[in-house]
């Protein structure tokens, strides 16, 4: 039988997890490296076109080691009069192609100008995407180029931190000396500040745990049925190392590998056996950054309210592309008057003045989506009541629950 041949991004995906193996092995993937704050924190970006690099191809940049996060083509590098260094290798890089462009034409077969004289295209959509590769330099490899001035560093405080995690939602308990996420309960423990050797590690770990706390059906809906050891659990531990790598490099918080170096093993196992688990892995760390830096929206909410809400939220404004669960054959008009009437019935049995409060949200709430397509508006509106309805009575439900078998994860 003749063996299937393999998709470009197929083939991608192997050169990376192969690469990314040997890295894990050495101590060097780039979420083993531990860094501080003055390190830097700019992801992989094309000064030349603006693009930022994403997905698998931010961690294939990531993975050559260059502390410079400028990359640029060939030509590229020419159009702004730098030459790539004679004897530099580029690293090779895949897009998605989805369209084409064919240049319009009059019944005379003339080509159609716009006023800049420009000749007239039309974009198609494609039938079938492929994947297109190219090359790409550092700018480190480059000469011409302006020396890279690194941001300054902030690391006086963890405001934008802390208050991401109090805009999610998450319910975050302080003791012993674990931390991790009970996916059974649905809330995550984390060591006493004071434990921590510093605020930047503090709030690294708690992002990471963060990162699991998006697994939940009610959210970004991903398999956490795994336990420790096995390969569901190492694929869950890459997501949220990755994802945590990303936000703290956002954020300028300092990253410490050691507490994640029992997975190393399980790591090279999975990709070993399946290389497209690093797309695969790639992409989910990149929406649980995305689900969880969309918390900011509710930051504003706050600023325009002019107040301070103790009560954490979950309140969002997501993207137009952004994707929520809807299991089942319910519509998400359906979702959202199930989560409503659920949020309605808990809102009752709260006193007045935490009644006055969550109105007060949901009036802000209302206020930021207003003039957004009515799917959108819909999304927020279930994100909402499901979350509130949370928040009100996961205290209780903790109080009353009866012992259980727990699924922990990050400890």
């Amino acid at each position: 039988m003749t063996e299937r041949k393999k998709s470009h991004q197929e083939e991608y995906a192997e050169k990376i997890a192969k690469e990314l193996i040997e890295r894990l092995k050495q101590g060097t993937a780039p979420f083993q490296l531990p860094w501080q704050p003055d390190m830097g924190r700019d992801f992989p970006f094309n000064p030349v076109s603006g693009t930022e690099y994403s997905g698998m191809n931010r961690l294939n940049l990531m993975i050559q080691g260059y502390s410079d996060p400028r990359w640029m083509t060939y030509k590229q590098a020419q159009s702004v009069n730098a030459q790539v260094r004679k004897g530099e290798r580029g690293t090779g890089l895949v897009r998605l192609i989805t369209h084409t462009e064919k240049i319009q034409k009059d019944e005379k077969g003339k080509i159609i100008r716009d006023e800049n004289g420009e000749p007239v295209k039309e974009r198609i959509q494609l039938e079938n995407p492929y994947f297109k590769s190219f090359t790409v330099f550092n700018a480190e490899q480059i000469d011409g180029l302006p020396a890279w001035e690194k941001a300054p560093p902030v690391w006086i405080d963890h405001d934008r931190a802390e208050k991401l995690l109090k805009a999610s939602g998450a319910v975050i308990h302080h003791r012993g000396n674990d931390a991790y996420y009970n996916r059974t309960r649905d809330f995550i423990v984390l060591p006493p500040k004071e434990r921590f050797f510093g605020q930047g590690e503090y709030y690294a770990v708690a992002l990471h745990e963060l990162g699991h706390w998006t697994g939940h059906a009610d959210r970004l809906n991903r398999d956490m049925g795994g336990r420790f050891g096995d390969s569901s659990y190492a694929r869950e531990e890459l997501r949220a190392e990755i994802s945590s790598m990303m936000m703290s490099r956002e954020l300028g918080l300092p990253h410490n590998p050691d507490r994640h170096a029992g997975y190393v093993g399980d790591w090279v196992k999975v990709l070993t056996e399946e290389p497209m688990e690093i797309l695969k892995a790639s992409q989910d760390a990149a929406k649980i950054k995305e689900f969880i830096f969309s918390f900011e929206k509710q930051i504003e909410i706050d600023r325009e309210q002019n107040q301070s809400i103790d009560q954490a939220t979950n309140t969002t404004r997501p993207s137009e592309n952004e994707k929520f669960v809807e299991p089942g054959n319910q519509t998400l008009e359906e979702r959202v008057q199930a989560a409503k009437e659920r949020y309605e019935d808990r809102f009752s049995e709260i006193s007045a003045n935490d009644q006055k409060k969550y109105r007060h949200l949901e009036e802000g709430m209302e206020k930021l989506i207003k003039g957004l397509p009515e799917h959108t508006q819909a999304q927020v509106r279930f994100h909402f009541y499901q979350s509130q309805y949370e928040h009100m009575s996961v205290k209780n439900e903790l109080e009353q629950s009866p012992p259980q078998q727990e699924m922990f994860y990050g400890r």
